[in-house]
C-alpha cells in the first residue's frame, strides 16, 4: 500500500508536471499528494499558508502545517518550483519556520523531497538532512517517507527511531573520515614501522633491521578513497599531519580576583566585567567580541536571536541562565557563547589583554 501511494505522489509532483510548473500551481499538486497520505483541509489536518506573528509587527507565513486532530502542529512543509534546484537559501527559509513554530520536523518540495531534523537527537547548530528522496517510481525511500508521513501511520516515536537511524548512519560516514585522518597520519606510521620490525626479527637481528628501516620511509596515502594498507617503500615524503592531543584543561584568573575559571566561564565573566568598566552598546559589543574570534557560533548574540535558533534544543550552546544575560547600554539582552576549547580561547585571552585585563593561566 505505502509503495502504491509513493507511486501516485511521483506521478502527481514529477511525471504529470510540466517542466516550467508555477510554484502556486505546484502547490496545487502538492496539495494532492497531501490527500494521498491522507491529509485533509477540511478536516483542518492542513493549514495551507498560514499566517503567524512574528514579534511586534512581523509576521511569517510558510506554504504548509500539517497539524494533528488535537491541532497540535505537526511538522511544516515549504514548497520550491520543480525546475530549481533547492539550494541553502530555500532551506534557510524553511529552517526559520522549524524554529518560530518550534517543529523538530520539516519537509522542503521541489525537484525532490528533503527531510530536515531539528532537535536534541542532533549535535548541529543547524537542522540535519535525514533524507533526499527522489521522485522515482518503487524508490525504497519513498516507500519509507509514506510510512512515517501519512495520517494513519504518522507517530513521533517512528520518527525518532527513523531520525536515530539515520543520524548514526550520518555519523559513521565522519567517523570514517577520522579513521582515515588517523591513519594517514606520521604517527600511525610509526606503527607499522615497528609492525615491520617485530614481523622480520625472527630472520634478522634488531641491529640490521633499524639500519634497514633508517634508510627507508614508509608512506600510506589515500588512493581511490580507499586506504593502502600495506607500506610503500620511496622517498621520505608524508602526509599532512593530524594533530590529536590530549583536552586542554588550563583554567583562567581575571585582574587576580581569585576565581579560577573555566574557559567558557572566563569568556562570559571577562565580558561581564569590560561591560561593567565600559558600558557599550550591542553593535559596538559584536566589533569588539567579534564573530571569528569564536568560530561558527560567534561571542555573543542577542537573547532574542539565540532562542529562535536553538528553539528545538535543549543546549542553547550559549549562557542563558538568568544571571547569565547581559545587557548593553542600549538594552539590548544579549547572551555569551559556551563554545570554547584551545583552538579558539586563545584569542579571548590575547583580546582581554589588549583591553587592559590581567589575565593569569593556570
Amino acid at each position: 500500500m505505502n509503495n502504491e501511494q509513493w507511486n501516485e505522489i511521483c506521478f502527481l509532483l514529477s511525471e504529470n508536471i510540466r517542466t516550467d510548473i508555477s510554484e502556486s500551481n505546484f502547490e496545487k499538486n502538492v496539495i494532492q499528494a497531501l490527500r494521498v497520505l491522507d491529509w485533509k483541509e477540511y478536516l483542518g489536518d492542513i493549514q495551507i499558508r498560514p499566517s503567524f506573528q512574528i514579534g511586534a509587527s512581523n509576521r511569517m507565513t510558510p506554504d504548509f502545517v500539517i497539524n494533528s486532530s488535537e491541532k497540535r502542529n505537526l511538522f511544516v512543509i515549504e514548497i520550491k518550483q520543480p525546475s530549481l534546484p533547492l539550494n541553502t537559501n530555500f532551506q534557510q527559509q524553511l529552517f526559520s519556520y522549524m524554529r518560530q513554530l518550534r517543529l523538530e520536523y520539516g519537509i522542503l518540495i521541489g525537484q525532490v523531497i528533503q527531510v530536515f531534523y531539528d532537535g536534541d537527537l542532533a549535535n548541529h547548530d543547524d537542522p540535519v538532512l535525514l533524507e533526499t528522496i527522489e521522485f522515482e517510481k518503487d524508490n525504497p525511500k519513498g516507500t519509507k517517507f509514506v510510512e512515517l508521513f501519512s495520517k494513519e501511520s504518522f507517530s513521533s516515536e517512528s520518527l525518532k527511531s527513523f531520525t536515530i537511524n539515520s543520524l548514526k548512519k550520518i555519523n559513521r560516514r565522519t567517523d570514517k573520515n577520522i579513521l582515515t585522518q588517523k591513519i594517514l597520519s606520521p604517527d600511525y606510521e610509526k606503527e607499522v614501522i615497528k609492525l615491520i620490525k617485530q614481523n622480520f626479527l625472527n630472520q634478522y637481528d634488531s641491529e640490521l633491521i633499524d639500519s634497514v628501516l633508517n634508510e627507508i620511509s614508509i608512506r600510506i596515502s589515500n588512493q581511490n578513497q580507499e586506504i593502502i594498507k600495506q607500506p610503500v617503500l620511496q622517498s621520505k615524503t608524508f602526509e599532512k599531519p593530524v594533530i590529536i592531543s590530549s583536552r586542554d584543561k588550563t583554567k583562567y584568573i581575571i585582574n587576580e580576583n581569585g576565581q579560577i575559571l573555566a574557559k567558557n566561564r572566563f569568556v562570559l565573566e571577562l565580558i561581564r566585567a569590560y561591560l561593567k568598566i565600559k558600558p557599550t552598546d550591542f553593535t559596538n559589543l559584536k566589533n569588539i567580541f567579534s564573530d571569528d574570534l569564536q568560530g561558527s557560533t560567534g561571542v555573543i548574540n542577542r537573547l532574542d536571536f539565540v532562542e529562535t535558533k536553538y528553539a528545538n534544543k535543549t543546549d542553547k550552546r550559549h549562557f542563558i541562565g538568568k544571571d547569565e544575560i547581559l545587557i548593553s547600554s542600549d538594552q539590548v539582552k544579549f547572551v555569551v557563547s559556551t563554545q570554547w576549547g584551545k583552538h579558539n580561547i586563545d584569542n579571548m585571552v590575547d583580546l582581554g589583554r589588549k583591553l587592559g585585563f590581567n589575565i593569569k593561566e593556570i
